[in-house]
Order: structure tokens, then C-alpha cells, then sequence
């Protein structure tokens, strides 16, 4: 839901680091790399019990995440298999923090475990409505590399509950049951939106 305006918020107010980047040479699968050892560091940090520190890793690598594609846009070097790392280390990177997360807080592990089936349908149907949609050749709207619907339960929204956890982790339980809430309502959102676009 606010992935796409933060998205150009950052394009439009926070772009200065982009050309230094690419002048020092930074690739952006380079970049995307580095978002994800960072994630993984975030990762370490929330298991042992870090869980303010981790979630302040967890933010620096999600700003690196927001800069690879401004970056391959800039040095025109965007790619279909950046689009491929972007993705693919988006989702290692919140499925482990949810296991982190898990592991930190044992109490909560099966709410974790819904928040993770949450995760795959949620890709699943993201991930579907762009094939089909493609192929039915009709625009779902941004510029990335795979065509993404918004939904009540994004990225941003997935940070914004990490650290909410971290912050508050005597209200969890509540914090995770209205994520999990959240992520069955994107699922429907998308479905009813494939019904209407899709069907015949």
C-alpha cells in the first residue's frame, strides 16, 4: 500500500547518493547483493535477541533494495535478471526475518509460522495475477521489472510490523494476529482483482 509512494519519494527527494554510486562503480546487482548480506546480518542480530539493533540492519538493507533499481535505472544497465535477484532476495530476506523472529520469540513461533504461509501465498498471488495478466496484455502499473498490484500488505508495510515487534514485544501477539489479518485480505484484494481482469 505505501511501497509505490514511498517508492517515488524516494526517486524524487533522496536520489543524490545514485550518481556517486555509479561513479564509484557500484553495479546494481552489486547493490542488491549487499541489501541482502545486510538483511542476513539483520537476521543475526534479531535471533540472538538484538531485536532494535536488528531492525536498524534491517532498515539500512531495505534502502539498499530501494537504490539498486534507481541505480540501473540511472546507469541504464536495468535487466530482467536483476528484476529475477530483486525479488528472489526480497523474499530470502523477509522469510528470514520471520524466522529470526520465530527463534527470538518462541511464544509467538505458530503466529510466525502463519505470517510465513502468509508470505507465500501473498508472492503466489502477486506473482500469478502479473504472468496472467501479462499474457492477457493488460497494465497493472509501476515500472518495475515484474508488475506488482498494490495490496494492503506490502514491503513497506512488512517493515513497518518487524519493527513494531521490535519495539513493542510485549504487544506482538496482537501486532502478528492483525498481520496475518492483513496479509488474507491482500490475497483476496488480488483475487478479486484477477476475477475482474482475467476471467473471460
Amino acid at each position: 500500500m505505501i511501497d509505490e509512494p514511498f517508492r517515488r519519494w524516494l526517486a524524487r527527494y533522496a536520489a543524490a547518493p545514485v550518481p556517486l554510486l555509479h561513479r564509484l562503480g557500484v553495479t546494481p546487482n552489486a547493490l542488491s547483493w549487499s541489501g541482502l548480506l545486510l538483511a542476513f546480518t539483520a537476521t543475526a542480530l534479531v535471533a540472538g535477541g538484538a531485536l532494535v539493533p536488528g531492525v536498524l540492519v534491517w532498515l539500512l538493507s531495505r534502502l539498499a533494495d530501494g537504490y539498486d533499481g534507481m541505480l540501473a535505472r540511472y546507469a541504464k544497465r536495468s535487466s530482467l535478471f536483476g528484476g529475477y535477484l530483486d525479488l528472489t532476495f526480497d523474499m530470502l530476506a523477509y522469510a528470514a526475518m520471520a524466522c529470526a523472529f520465530a527463534y527470538a520469540m518462541p511464544g509467538d513461533r505458530m503466529l510466525w509460522l502463519l505470517v510465513l504461509a502468509g508470505y507465500v501465498v501473498a508472492i503466489t498471488t502477486t506473482l500469478a495475477l502479473s504472468s496472467l495478466a501479462e499474457r492477457a496484455d493488460r497494465q497493472l502499473g509501476g515500472n518495475r521489472s515484474i508488475q506488482f498490484t498494490p495490496g494492503l500488505a506490502e514491503a513497506g508495510e512488512t517493515t513497518i510490523v518487524y519493527a513494531a515487534v521490535a519495539v513493542m514485544p510485549s504487544y506482538s501477539r496482537g501486532i502478528l494476529l492483525v498481520w496475518v489479518v492483513l496479509l488474507i485480505a491482500t490475497m483476496w484484494q488480488r483475487t478479486l482483482l484477477a476475477h475482474r481482469i482475467l476471467r473471460p
